[in-house]
């Protein structure tokens, strides 16, 4: 009799698939046994073809999308690795599911509106405060309608929505009413929307379309309902016409990126638990980081088992920018149980960016460093024009006199050495216009320019390196005054594209020959990729394509790009504690 498994990868524990593993051990007319392995959950079935068939319908059914799946298959099998002893799980803690978000938050069943309605599948009702559960339809109606009337309503402390942009120092972000236009306003591919609609609900970064009437930022981070309260207000929200309002929530997580082919969580809001299993043993039992925006993590080891979470503690340890780089390269060496011939490459907002790399005797250098751009864009130019840039900048200065007058205004608020900042200088040279001077902005405004590129190629921006006593580093003014020069010789309307495009692919480019020239001399055979400055997916895409072409790249799959995983990171950081 043929065994038909269901297979399905992620890059982290999801516990709804563990307890969907669970509940289906008592399949009727089926044998079933169940496993799950490094995240990878199984469940092989045997018995009469027509069951089967059941069975993979209600499976497809059941196992919703997450956002942690890599991949999925269905494949006949000989031998069993599974057993009919329970998964151990924690509880899947969901707000709403399939069997009950039709019936409370479709406005053509007769039970919408009813946000305490009971779930037997997800027990969702269970999670909402005593002040929501007495909360009628008729409520709910209300607030929606104070929403519109008055332009804006918050919902809780931490929680508020609008129909005008929110002032904030992130990205504008948005909160999806009608997903049926979503892909009319703006431009995803199916991965996002996927993303969206996953039984996560993260943020997810898109620009708008081109000439949209009410969106004039380059990029926003959209989300989908995530809650039962959201859920009813969003669906009421479209029956009045409206497919998005802004959304200020203080507790959300930054939208995720995309590397190598799988979504990496950027840093999570929430005070959960984190655990890493690994053989690699710490330098210390425990570490405590301090993050901006109050942020601290502790971590800990016990039993080749790493665990972090949100600490009260005063920290203990104060670390440089090349200290916090080292600690986010321990972070993913030691999810991925490796310890020599590996590079980082880590580039955040936050601290400097960094290349560092690991030989084959497991001893660290600094390779590379991001220069620290002056502060202001005056002085920007003052060192150009002492540079052999000089000619260039002045021909820049006479043909572009508005764009040299706003680089002149420019005040850098961002990290000076992040590769963000270089973008928003950048943005400046190449005339993007946007409402705000803001760091954040301008780079957002590139990455976007570049995102609207549909070329295959651009001019390759000058990203040649300086040798100084102990790393290397960025001879920005080259780098400036080749983009100048670029921008000079052709400023047709899809120039601006083109070269925003040409500094991603260039870098990437450059980015991909340091990786192969330090492979001859340490020996390469990971990259590792941190900082939230990932969150650039063209600058992933192109580093995908040019270095993940002979290198394989990793990532922190169970902890966080800029978060958690410095505090794991410090446990095997060679620092002596006072």
């Amino acid at each position: 009799m043929n065994i038909v498994k269901f297979e399905f990868v992620c890059s982290r524990p999801v516990p709804l698939y563990a307890y969907l593993c669970n509940q289906y051990l008592d399949y009727p007319q089926l044998d079933i046994t169940i496993n799950v392995d490094c995240n990878r959950y199984v469940i092989e079935a045997s018995g009469e073809q027509q069951c089967l068939e059941q069975l993979a319908d209600d499976i497809a059914t059941h196992f919703l999308m997450s956002v942690w799946l890599q991949d999925s298959s269905i494949a006949l099998i000989e031998q069993r690795e599974g057993s009919q002893t329970a998964i151990p799980c924690p509880a899947a803690e969901m707000p709403f599911c399939e069997h009950c978000m039709p019936r409370f938050g479709d406005n053509q069943h007769a039970e919408f509106g009813q946000i305490g309605l009971v779930c037997t599948h997800c027990h969702g009702e269970q999670q909402l405060a005593d002040h929501l559960l007495a909360m009628t339809t008729d409520d709910l109606a209300a607030i929606s309608k104070q929403l519109i009337t008055n332009g804006q309503i918050a919902l809780t402390e931490q929680l508020s929505l609008s129909m005008r942009p929110i002032h904030s120092d992130n990205r504008p972000a948005l909160l999806v009413c009608n997903p049926n236009t979503i892909n009319a306003q703006f431009h995803l591919s199916d991965r996002q929307v996927l993303a969206l609609s996953s039984i996560e609900k993260p943020y997810i970064t898109a620009r708008p379309i081109d000439a949209h009437p009410q969106l004039k930022q380059p990029l926003y981070d959209l989300c989908f309902a995530s809650d039962r309260l959201l859920v009813i207000i969003t669906e009421m929200l479209r029956q009045q016409g409206l497919d998005w309002v802004f959304i200020d929530d203080k507790q959300r997580p930054e939208a995720m990126a995309f590397i190598d082919n799988h979504w990496v969580e950027v840093n999570q809001n929430a005070s959960h638990s984190t655990e890493v299993c690994s053989k690699l043993k710490p330098l210390h039992d425990q570490a405590c980081i301090a993050l901006p925006a109050g942020k601290n993590y502790l971590a800990k080891h016990q039993h080749d088992c790493y665990q972090v979470a949100r600490a009260t503690t005063i920290p203990s340890l104060k670390l440089n920018d090349e200290e916090m780089a080292r600690c986010a390269f321990n972070s993913v060496l030691l999810e991925h149980q490796i310890d020599k011939n590996a590079a980082q490459v880590f580039f955040s907002r936050d601290y400097g960016g960094q290349i560092h790399t690991l030989d084959s005797k497991k001893q660290s250098q600094l390779f590379f460093a991001v220069p620290e751009l002056p502060l202001s864009g005056y002085e920007i130019y003052h060192q150009l024009e002492q540079s052999p840039q000089q000619t260039v900048l002045h021909k820049f200065k006479q043909q572009f006199p508005h764009d040299y007058l706003r680089l002149l205004d420019l005040k850098l608020t961002a990290k000076r050495n992040s590769f963000s900042s270089l973008l928003a200088v950048s943005a400046v040279i190449l005339g993007l216009e946007t409402d705000t001077l803001d760091s954040t902005t301008l780079s957002d405004a590139l990455i976007a320019a570049a995102l609207s590129h549909r070329g295959p190629n651009a001019p390759r921006v000058d990203f040649s390196l300086t040798r100084g006593e102990a790393h290397r580093s960025l001879n920005w003014c080259r780098m400036l005054g080749s983009l100048i020069s670029f921008r000079l010789a052709d400023d047709t309307p899809n120039s601006q594209q083109k070269l925003a495009f040409g500094i991603h692919d260039s870098f990437a480019d450059y980015l991909a020959n340091w990786i192969e020239h330090l492979d001859q001399n340490v020996g390469v055979k990971h990259v590792a990729i941190t900082g939230n400055d990932w969150q650039n997916s063209m600058l992933a895409q192109r580093v995908q394509l040019r270095v993940g072409k002979n290198f394989k790249l990793i990532t922190n799959q169970m902890l966080e790009l800029e978060g958690n995983n410095y505090a794991v990171g410090a446990l095997r950081l060679n620092k002596r504690r006072l």
